[in-house]
């Protein structure tokens, strides 16, 4: 494994003596490295997830938890790109590059249906530009299994006197994480095929691992602002009458306007878990929760 290779070269001989001070990026990436320092630790949170974290810039305690961290999970530059080069060395663990990562292409345009392009997957595939890449892969839960295993062996290497509880707790921790798969697929399974569209392209990873597929979205990236002709092309597709839902994010601001005199009822996701309580229970939940938004909405409930 790539970040395997990373580890051994740089973290040789520099074994935690007390329990390692571990600096998560968002949310979900936090409540997965919880979930293995479970009664180890707790990790740092970067990032609330209050803010896009697409742009920004550090403030000084931000800095210096980095410069303090043993240990930094972070999901990487396509992500955080103002982060980039913040990430001290040794001791960054970039999830995006973790062998066996199922990555998906941002996808171009906005008219997401069957007829078009939905991006390609990648399972740790060099890609000239890293920007390319849909930074969402937390939203699969393949991805946060996968995750797990690799934030144990990380932590295992600067304090291998835990290394038996941190694998434990990744294996549980996956298995928490498949039982609510489950629970998604059957939730999810009677609104397969209704239409929605998305204010923002965040949710592909969800989409792609749970059968659901978006028609349309307003923007393709964070921060990106729709112009009159995309608004005025999205509106007329909610007027069609086949899409039931919009889901927006918490803060959205356009999502009620354009969506306005149409059948459509509008939805906030919330993918960063902003609003959740932070912690090992976090990730699962976030799962649940936007796959019961998903259903209510698309259910008609």
């Amino acid at each position: 494994m790539r970040w395997m290779i990373v580890a051994g070269t740089l973290w040789t001989g520099t074994v935690a003596a007390e329990t390692p001070t571990v600096v998560a990026d968002i949310p979900p990436v936090h409540s997965l490295v919880a979930q293995v320092m479970a009664g180890v630790g707790e990790p740092v949170l970067l990032l609330d997830g209050s803010a896009s974290p697409h742009g920004g810039s550090l403030r000084p305690s931000q800095a210096r938890a980095l410069t303090g961290a043993d240990l930094v999970v972070w999901t990487g530059a396509a992500l955080t790109p103002w982060l980039d080069g913040a990430i001290p060395v040794p001791g960054g663990l970039t999830l995006l590059e973790v062998e066996g990562t199922h990555r998906l292409d941002l996808r171009e345009g906005g008219m997401l249906g069957h007829d078009h392009d939905h991006g390609h997957a990648h399972e740790d595939e060099e890609h000239e530009d890293e920007e390319a890449v849909d930074p969402h892969a937390w939203l699969d839960p393949a991805n946060g299994r996968l995750w797990l295993d690799a934030i144990a062996s990380a932590l295992s290497t600067i304090d291998p006197k835990n290394a038996d509880r941190y694998t434990a707790n990744a294996k549980a921790g996956a298995g928490e994480i498949e039982a609510v798969e489950a629970r998604i697929e059957a939730m999810l399974a009677p609104v397969e095929g209704r239409g929605f569209a998305v204010a923002h392209d965040a949710f592909h990873y969800f989409e792609d691992r749970f059968g659901l597929n978006a028609a349309t979205a307003l923007t393709a990236g964070d921060g990106d602002e729709a112009g009159p002709r995309r608004t005025r092309d999205v509106r007329a597709r909610l007027m069609e009458g086949d899409i039931a839902c919009l889901f927006d994010e918490p803060g959205g601001r356009t999502a009620e306007r354009i969506a306005a005199g149409t059948p459509v009822k509008v939805v906030r996701l919330d993918p960063l878990g902003s609003r959740m309580e932070t912690g090992a229970t976090l990730y699962p939940a976030l799962l649940e929760s936007m796959a019961r938004e998903i259903a209510g909405c698309l259910g008609g409930s």
